[in-house]
């Protein structure tokens, strides 16, 4: 019997992943039905150019063929009988791309991503909060799942379009498209066709109704009556068509053409480079003698913290009861809980969203609550060149300075005991708000910038890193709060929720798991299966999607645990306070 394989590219910031699962067959209630093979790999490029948000697009697509091109020449001497079964993505979200009418990117300057915070795009997005009633913004915000805030498509959309140094460009702008589809498109040929995008991923833009998976109707509007968008034909023709991750959409029972392999040529009759390179993504093959022709299937795009949620079996199948919320710190953090939400025609159920928290479309049968920080990693790593930690032994040294610190700290404290002056009340020594570049969750202020409080000429290198770790944790805490208060009927549940980590920076670090863990109250867990969670998530989802299961129940497979030292409750609690205060004192400092 041939082994199915699934390929899953990871489209992440700072690199470019492909990884290969072997999709089991009639596997025990409870057990995963896909195996990492060990065959993979990665190539380290800074995706996003810093301070613009700019995509290097024509990087990423030769990075992503490059990936492929590697694992499938792994695949052939290492596997005597396989066959590719399907290909997904996960990207870095959100991403829009300006093609044009052969499907191809027009430049690095008609790009959107998540990481933009240009002053003409903040401005923007100041212009349209000025001018949207608090009723009129709270119905958007309840209708697309996200706020109005410069990492979202709308601000950079009227930005991109109200610049006159863009005129030239973007008239070649035939339609937006994400990272995921048009590789699809290139893959099929290219050409004169046009290839949807998922439901996750234009949740992420932000513009779309999370409960329909239509485009949402006001910010249509808006959009329509910008003058460079009106020039180009209207923003209807250039949004793509929304669908599922199989091809699917809300009016269609079959998958389209383009998610069954790769075929010789295009729909315009030119032959397809990729036919010859890739024959095991075609969709049609006689390479096996005995079996019938075998179908790639091609799955659209999925946004990483929904893939990571999946991977890390956080997903609504594996925890329909939302008792697993999953926390991810790699480049950025976030913390997610995923909940079961068909699509509807005619929104009736409420999902009530507070502020601070977003709502995405996973697919058509849940979706994704939870808060992000844009930066959670990379404060840390700010920190060790900020103190010229280079060296991976210095930099090991001065976390294990951290944690004797954290340590001595919390081993003296006695169960809800008060701060004992002249030492400062929070478990560091100095507070931080970690906002390098910007504030998502929970304030969505993009002009908002990092502050460190209590430098005194005592304060050495560790207190610094320390402050680091501590003030992720705490923004960490303020979602997890949020995330409570969404599904309080189920997190509030007296010992039974649990913290699933992924990512390197947790993973590797016990003292930061332990600072999460003694924060928020909650064990933390990380799970056997979930290393590289989020390629993980791509395969999960394809294997649902193939299978067509209602639910692929996954058990944990515990293989480190934290639970909360419950002396430190008082403290933290306190040190939450001084982060709420110190970031109300210095955002009237912020351009709001």
């Amino acid at each position: 019997m041939s082994t199915s394989v699934i390929l899953a590219i990871d489209t992440g910031s700072s690199s470019i992943r492909c990884t290969a699962f072997n999709l089991l067959n009639n596997v025990e209630p409870g057990t995963p039905p896909i195996q990492a093979l060990g065959i993979y790999h990665s190539i380290p490029l800074p995706c996003i150019i810093p301070s613009t948000g700019y995509i290097r697009i024509h990087e990423i697509l030769m990075t992503i063929d490059q990936c492929i091109d590697n694992v499938i020449s792994s695949l052939r001497p290492s596997l005597s009988d396989y066959r590719i079964v399907a290909i997904g993505f996960s990207t870095f979200v959100m991403n829009l791309v300006g093609v044009d009418e052969m499907g191809e990117p027009v430049g690095e300057t008609a790009t959107c991503s998540y990481a933009c915070n240009r002053k003409d795009v903040v401005r923007e997005c100041q212009e349209l909060k000025q001018n949207t009633s608090p009723e009129e913004l709270q119905s958007l915000y309840q209708e697309t799942g996200a706020p109005l805030h410069s990492a979202y498509a709308l601000s950079q959309l009227l930005a991109f379009y109200n610049n006159d140094a863009n005129r030239g460009i973007m008239s070649t702008v035939h339609r937006w498209q994400t990272i995921s589809s048009i590789c699809i498109h290139r893959w099929m040929g290219g050409g004169k066709i046009d290839v949807p995008i998922s439901y996750s991923e234009a949740s992420w833009t932000g513009m779309l109704d999370f409960r329909t998976c239509t485009w949402n109707r006001t910010i249509l509007d808006i959009l329509n009556a910008c003058p460079g968008i009106r020039c180009s034909g209207g923003i209807f023709g250039l949004l793509p068509e929304l669908a599922d991750l199989d091809g699917t959409n809300t009016t269609e029972t079959t998958t389209s053409l383009f998610c069954n392999g790769l075929s010789s040529c295009n729909k315009n009759g030119e032959a397809n480079p990729y036919w010859e390179r890739w024959p095991e993504l075609r969709a049609t093959s006689t390479h096996y003698d005995n079996e019938q022709m075998q179908q790639c299937r091609m799955f659209l795009g999925i946004g990483d913290g929904a893939a990571a949620n999946c991977g890390s079996k956080c997903d609504a199948y594996s925890s329909s009861d939302g008792t697993r919320i999953a926390v991810t710190v790699g480049t950025s953090a976030a913390a997610r809980v995923c909940l079961p939400l068909p699509i509807e025609t005619s929104p009736s159920n409420k999902i009530v969203i507070p502020f601070g928290l977003f709502c995405y479309r996973i697919d058509k049968s849940q979706v994704l609550v939870g808060g992000a920080l844009t930066d959670g990693g990379s404060a840390i790593e700010w920190a060790r060149n900020l103190l010229n930690l280079k060296s991976g032994e210095d930099f090991e040294a001065a976390l294990e300075e951290v944690s004797d610190q954290y340590y001595s700290i919390s081993s003296g404290l006695e169960l809800d005991s008060p701060p004992s002056p002249p030492s400062r009340s929070s478990v560091g020594t100095v507070t931080m708000i970690p906002f390098l570049n910007g504030e998502r969750s929970t304030g969505f202020r993009g002009s908002a910038s990092a502050c460190i409080s209590g430098i005194t000429r005592d304060t050495s290198a560790t207190d610094i890193l320390h402050g680091c770790l501590q003030g992720v944790t705490l923004r960490l805490r303020a979602v997890i709060g949020l995330i409570k208060d969404v599904h309080k009927n189920k997190t509030d549940d007296g010992g039974q929720t649990r913290l699933v980590v992924s990512g390197t920076a947790l993973e590797r670090n016990f003292l930061w798991r332990q600072m999460i863990a003694d924060c928020t109250g909650f064990d933390v867990v990380v799970d056997g299966d979930s290393s590289g969670g989020t390629s993980r998530g791509v395969a999960m989802l394809i294997t649902k999607s193939i299978h067509l299961a209602e639910r692929c129940e996954e058990a944990l497979s515990i293989v480190s645990q934290c639970q909360p030292n419950p002396n430190t409750r008082l403290r933290w609690k306190i040190a939450a306070r001084e982060q709420e205060n110190l970031i109300t004192a210095v955002s009237k400092t912020w351009d709001m």
